[in-house]
């Protein structure tokens, strides 16, 4: 992997924390592009036009936004999320982070952190084959709390004759045609939390 450029986007509030991430890693033998991003939403706007490998940030920056997170990983199946660890993170948090590291662990175990994470990537790269559009997961999120075709329509200001062709898609794609068995594939590639389908259905 070190013979591969890692492109690594840094989240940070923090202009010191985002320097000393930044002065670590060019000084070390890491192959890598850096950019910095101020929130979810410059960051959404940049994968758009640049591939991005790993994502680095603060997790606080995350709260109460892991259904967006969810939603862009299933976009970019490949990216990497790096929590730095400053104190407690909660367990909606853990589902979207790859991995964490803290302003104590030393430059090596943070470089060997990003090498692994990036090769998982590699391999996530080499499974996910579905290459589902932004709009085919936005049916596929609906489809799974259970609305019907004309209640999708709705929600997403689309014809249904637009919604049964996403649907279409979304079988040829992934090869299921229940509403249980898609609900049970957005579960396993974390596109939704099975605690969203509980409070639904509780």
């Amino acid at each position: 992997m070190s013979n591969n450029r890692l492109n690594i986007a840094i989240m940070v509030y923090s202009d010191i924390i985002y320097e000393g991430l930044y002065t670590v890693l060019t000084q070390s033998n890491l192959n890598c592009t850096m950019c910095k991003v101020s929130s979810l939403e410059d960051f959404q706007e940049i994968i758009h036009s640049k591939s991005v490998d790993i994502l680095i940030t603060n997790p606080m920056q995350l709260v109460n936004r892991t259904k967006e997170v969810r939603k862009l990983k299933s976009i970019q199946p490949t990216l990497s999320i790096i929590g730095i660890n400053m104190g407690i993170i909660d367990n909606d948090l853990k589902q979207v982070l790859d991995d964490t590291f803290t302003v104590y662990d030393s430059v090596t175990q943070v470089i060997n952190k990003l090498i692994k994470s990036s090769e998982n990537s590699e391999n996530k790269n080499s499974t996910f084959t579905d290459n589902l559009t932004e709009r085919e997961i936005d049916v596929l999120i609906k489809l799974a709390h259970g609305l019907s075709n004309k209640e999708i329509a709705d929600a997403l200001n689309i014809s249904i004759h637009t919604v049964v062709t996403h649907r279409k898609n979304l079988s040829a794609k992934t090869g299921i045609r229940s509403q249980s068995g898609l609900t049970i594939y957005a579960i396993s590639k974390k596109i939704i939390s099975i605690d969203d389908i509980d409070l639904k259905n509780g």
